[in-house]
């Protein structure tokens, strides 16, 4: 190759360089990634009380954010039937006497997250 095209094909290789590594940083820049947090969040669970009798009944929510979420729910004792996606109705009978763990899992495209609530079921009084 002679010089004087030597001289021209190197500036024009920077200058084309140049112009593809711009044009990705703005395609990249264009589509920021959002927090996690935007995507899927469970910010608490709540209940309506947190110290109960046998087969006495409360409500027990999970507080999300998210789009298309889906719920889980289980506990290790006692039951629950679901009043809504995000609404469960617990109750204890004999053998739930004590501490009880209700576990929430919300999940959606960008994954899934888990919290729980405990509960103290007391006999009869």
């Amino acid at each position: 190759m002679p010089a004087k095209h030597k001289i021209i094909f190197l500036p024009l290789l920077v200058i084309i360089s140049c112009f593809l590594l711009n044009a990705c940083q703005q395609d990249q820049e264009a589509t920021p990634e959002p927090e996690p947090t935007v995507n899927l969040a469970l910010d608490s669970i709540t209940t309506t009380k947190k110290h109960i009798v046998m087969f006495e009944e409360i409500l027990i929510t999970a507080h999300a954010r998210g789009e298309n979420l889906q719920y889980f729910w289980e506990t290790n004792h006692g039951s629950m039937l679901s009043q809504d996606s995000i609404t469960v109705r617990y109750w204890g009978c004999y053998s739930c006497v004590g501490m009880n763990t209700i576990q929430c899992t919300v999940s959606n495209e960008f994954g899934s997250i888990s919290d729980t609530i405990m509960v103290q079921v007391d006999q009869w009084k």
